[in-house]
């Protein structure tokens, strides 16, 4: 009676277990295809078709709706090179100055974290702030100072007002891609 008691659970245990590896294999592929649409959308972006002027675009793949933007690095917000003034263009509140100087100070000099997520992260920026301020940072500018004519429009309109701009720009495009919902 014993046997059948522990054979009766061990059935139990395994029927419990595969299924959770099943919902686990599950999310893993619908991850799988999720990051294959990226890829591919990128691609289609890098092969033209999409101009570098910071206008998010539409992109349908394998079911997924996906924004797109490419824009010119040298009209985006560098997180470390951008003066105070330049910084305050994005859409965040006035303390994003005093976390991002605080940030850079615990860092090695000319040392940076690897992207720009990691970046907006450790000046305090949490995960909607960072979707959303994606498009609209770099870490890759030539200089802190923006080009108004390769901003993304959420930038251009704002950096009108701006004394110093740069009037580098076209050699370096950034592309960013966000899933709708």
């Amino acid at each position: 009676m014993a046997g059948v008691i522990l054979l009766a659970a061990l059935a139990g245990t395994l029927g419990a277990r595969a299924a959770a590896t099943t919902a686990v294999l599950g999310r893993l592929a619908e991850q799988h295809r999720l990051a294959l649409a990226e890829v591919s959308v990128v691609s289609r972006v890098r092969s033209g078709g999409v101009t570098a002027d910071g206008v998010p675009v539409t992109f349908e793949q394998g079911g997924y709706v996906f924004e797109v933007r490419a824009t010119d690095v040298e009209g985006l917000v560098d997180l470390y090179l951008a003066p105070e003034q330049v910084l305050r263009l994005l859409p965040v509140d006035e303390a994003v100055v005093s976390r991002r100087n605080a940030m850079r100070s615990q860092l090695p000099p000319g040392d940076r974290y690897l992207s720009e997520a990691q970046t907006m992260a450790a000046m305090g920026l949490d995960a909607a702030d960072r979707a959303r301020l994606a498009p609209l940072v770099t870490q890759r500018a030539r200089t802190g100072e923006i080009n108004q004519a390769l901003a993304p429009p959420e930038i251009r309109r704002k950096d009108m007002q701006l004394i110093e701009q740069d009037i580098a720009g076209g050699d370096l495009a950034e592309v960013t891609v966000r899933l709708l919902p």
